[in-house]
């Protein structure tokens, strides 16, 4: 356990990024596009995923949250690497808010995508069901004229393409929605904690003085 505890101490070191910021882009950021994919799935998901909304929202954005956390972390990094030494902190505070806002609606986009893709498959798959049950009941034992192939296949793709393209269209709304969101979300949290993003050399070396002080003053004489 304590080797474990000196590694992950070792790699924050080497990191040299707060933690504590990157959690808690990585939160907010994984709760706030999940309440966008919360809302369209409400509005076009299929019917057989259909939960209470409130729990598929917090689960949902829970079981992205990881991901959330690695897109941040590496735009922090990326961030650091190419402007960390600019001496404009507009430059370094904008490239990091622009970075993490492009790295959390990328991942946002994706999640939105698979859930579509999702949902496509199980309403397609009721749409060629539907169909099959009104071909049975309106075919007539009796009657030898039976409903063209060609315009039953015809009208079951037609339904399956429009389906397609409601996702579609839905994918693209929500990107732009995500976009603009996670922006007022990153520039809101950057206010806050602009001054704690990355940590400087000479800053762990005052952590670990303190430390080490607080250490020995602890000691009784």
């Amino acid at each position: 356990m304590n080797t474990l505890v000196e590694r992950l101490d070792e790699q924050r070191g080497r990191l040299q990024v707060y933690w504590s910021t990157a959690a808690l882009f990585a939160v907010i950021l994984a709760f706030g596009d999940g309440f966008w994919l919360t809302s369209m799935h409400g509005a076009i998901g299929a019917i057989e995923r259909n939960q209470e909304p409130l729990g598929r929202w917090v689960r949902e954005s829970a079981l992205i949250l990881p991901l959330f956390f690695v897109a941040v972390l590496a735009a922090m990094l990326l961030a650091r690497r190419w402007f960390g030494r600019s001496r404009s902190r507009l430059l370094r505070v904008g490239a990091t808010a622009l970075l993490i806002t492009v790295f959390g609606t990328a991942i946002g986009i994706a999640e939105t995508a698979a859930s579509s893709a999702y949902d496509y498959r199980f309403q397609t798959r009721s749409l060629e069901q539907m169909v099959a049950f009104n071909h049975s009941h309106n075919d007539a034992p009796a009657t030898a004229v039976s409903t063209p192939e060609p315009q039953g296949c015809t009208a079951l793709c037609a339904q399956k393409h429009l389906t397609f393209m409601t996702h579609v269209k839905a994918v693209k709304l929500g990107g732009g929605l995500l976009l603009l969101s996670n922006l007022v979300l990153v520039v809101w949290i950057l206010m806050f904690r602009g001054d704690r993003l990355w940590r400087s050399a000479r800053a762990d070396e005052v952590d670990t003085a303190v430390a080490v002080s607080s250490a020995v003053a602890a000691v009784p004489a």
